[in-house]
């Protein structure tokens, strides 16, 4: 076992953190190009219309999921740190109970809801009854999607190298199937089975190494003490934390979601393809984002408990390293987006150039802000960052809706540009308003 398994708090805390980002980012920068490779070949197959019915199914069932995602990662972290450090297995591993029944509830929810809506949903953007029954199969995947704890484990016990490697799974298996669908000329349903298969793949990886490091570090510890009456109220402020959790991860994924079937409902799915495609290749900074989120959390969670200064420096250095590196992103679609589309997908897709430069801005003021919400969960201000989001979000439905309608595709890269900005503004205030409140302060 590595020695920052056994004590990470005695390492660098900025050296851990860009360390355990650079394993992760090494994952992500493989899959990256996997899935952007598995988005243009699929693209070129399909062309603008079945590309955009594809993305839809996709939407629909991380929609249905995003609905039921109660933030058990993000508990398992805030809570088990204290536990871990203090050594107190029990309180961990009744813990780790409680988030694991959640997530094995809202899995099996979010696969029987996503069936049952599917035949009224379909027709409604667009689909046939072929189209529908797509839709229907692929809401099955979302049995394998209750990994929140699993993530949060591995997080805990700084295995990054294995939410790494997780990460290239699905996409390795999709720009696979893509390519043998190509050469096949194969129809839409064999795309939309191979987006499953990796989805549902790259779940089951998680979930094995997970029980894995909970057989051996926690279930062994525990001597045999059952943990299968563990319930919320046995951690103080649980239950509050997973509601602002849950309501945190809806306003991270649903607006995402919710916006692309309504370019679908708007615009058509040719629009509603284009707009995903956007955000499929902005995805090279707000997936960073998220990335950033899950190696810091840890760290500044220990050093506000502690009341070290290392706080300051991993919440604004990242913040700032962030803005940098979206930045060179942003400029380089701005003037040469055209090209690199036209060479890359086709010149009927040139027209996503606009949009992309506005949702990579996007991208870049979400990856700046994502430490600083790191931080505000550390601080114990879960619940002031949510309220950041609350606004922003229904700002951004708004202007959403209204510049849509108005100005097509543009309007929504400017709504979520306008969007992404208001929370990193408020959070900067939020954390310099409140940090002298530091435990050892």
């Amino acid at each position: 076992m590595k020695k920052s398994e056994d004590s990470p708090q005695q390492l660098n805390p900025m050296r851990r953190v860009l360390a355990n980002f650079w394993i992760l980012i090494r994952g992500r920068g493989a899959a990256a190009i996997m899935a952007f490779g598995a988005t243009a070949l699929m693209a070129r197959s399909l062309g603008p219309a079945e590309f955009g019915m594809v993305v839809l199914i996709h939407t629909y069932a991380m929609l249905i999921r995003a609905l039921l995602d109660f933030g058990s990662v993000d508990a398992i972290v805030r809570f088990g740190v204290p536990a871990h450090d203090a050594g107190d297995s029990h309180a961990l591993g009744r813990l780790i109970k409680v988030c694991r029944r959640i997530d094995k509830q809202a899995s099996i929810t979010a696969a029987l809801l996503a069936l049952a809506v599917a035949p009224f949903a379909g027709p409604s953007i667009g689909m046939d009854n072929n189209h529908v029954m797509l839709l229907m199969a692929y809401s099955v995947v979302l049995i394998t999607t209750g990994t929140g704890t699993a993530s949060g484990i591995l997080r805990l016990y700084d295995r990054f190298d294995i939410l790494g490697r997780q990460m290239t799974i699905s996409p390795t298996i999709r720009f696979m199937g893509v390519v043998i669908a190509w050469w096949l000329s194969a129809p839409i349903q064999v795309f939309v089975a191979i987006w499953a298969s990796g989805y549902a793949a790259e779940n089951f990886y998680l979930m094995w190494h997970a029980k894995h490091k909970y057989n051996t570090h926690i279930k062994e510890a525990l001597a045999g003490v059952s943990v299968k009456d563990a319930k919320l109220s046995d951690c103080d402020g649980l239950r509050h934390f997973l509601w602002v959790t849950y309501w945190q991860s809806n306003l991270d994924i649903l607006p995402k979601h919710i916006t692309t079937v309504l370019v679908g409902y708007l615009l058509g799915p040719a629009e509603a393809g284009l707009l995903r495609l956007a955000r499929e290749l902005s995805s090279m900074l707000s997936k960073p984002a998220i990335l950033i989120r899950q190696v810091i959390f840890v760290d500044l969670t220990r050093n506000w408990n502690q009341g070290n200064q290392a706080f300051d420096v991993i919440a604004y250095r990242t913040a700032l390293l962030g803005g940098a590196l979206g930045s060179l992103f942003v400029l380089t679609s701005y003037f040469f987006g055209e090209h690199l589309l036209a060479t890359l997908l086709g010149q009927q897709f040139v027209a996503a150039k606009s949009i992309l430069t506005l949702m990579l801005l996007a991208a870049t003021l979400d990856l700046t802000a994502s430490p600083l919400r790191s931080a505000l969960y550390a601080m114990g201000y879960a619940a002031k960052a949510m309220g950041l989001y609350v606004v922003s979000t229904s700002i951004y439905l708004f202007l959403f809706v209204v510049l849509t309608a108005k100005m097509g595709l543009i309007g929504a890269g400017l709504a979520a540009s306008v969007a992404a900005a208001l929370p990193l503004i408020g959070m900067l205030v939020l954390i310099h308003g409140n940090r002298q409140d530091s435990p050892k302060s």
